[in-house]
């Protein structure tokens, strides 16, 4: 009875196909496993020779830095914003200047670091433009830079950049 089911053409092809489909499954599993182990093995002592065998050596000399404007390199001209005219502040009555001019503004009392960048982000540099402000100006510079009211005129910046205008032609 056994053999009459293995002698229906159809029975014996399906079996044909199944293990064809194994055999396959299992040769393709098999070096699957093989070359997982390889990845996992593989050592990076190959790469290493790689670099090893170039023999690179540095001349310290002549390895420079891209030098930046502020480190004495491409001189950069820093212009006045078109909107600051928009918004009130007349540079013809208190003075154009660029960054190459430049007044350390962190001198005057009241004026750190961020104040002094928000400054020359408005086109403000030196201490003679700051001796220049009028009470307009004042407003419109503590409005510009979010600046609390009043505050310019109690650390008196107009008057410490008078005084060290003085200081430095003396």
């Amino acid at each position: 009875m056994s053999l009459s089911t293995f002698l229906n053409p159809s029975v014996v092809h399906l079996l044909e196909i199944f293990c064809w489909m194994l055999g396959a499954f299992l040769i393709g599993l098999f070096f699957g496993q093989i070359k997982e182990y390889r990845k996992k093995n593989k050592k990076s002592h190959n790469s290493d020779k790689r670099y090893v065998d170039l023999n690179i050596k540095d001349d310290l000399s002549k390895i420079r830095a891209t030098k930046t404007f502020e480190r004495g390199g491409k001189k950069m001209v820093k212009t006045i914003p078109i909107d600051t005219y928009d918004r009130g502040l007349n540079f013809n009555r208190i003075g154009f200047a660029s960054i190459e001019n430049k007044d350390n503004l962190q001198k005057i009392k009241g004026i750190g670091s961020s104040i002094e960048k928000k400054l020359n982000a408005i086109g403000i540099f030196t201490f003679e433009q700051i001796s220049n402000f009028n009470s307009r100006d004042i407003a419109k510079i503590t409005e510009l830079i979010k600046f609390f009211a009043g505050r310019i005129e109690r650390d008196d910046w107009v008057g410490q950049a008078f005084k060290l205008i003085n200081e430095s032609k003396n």
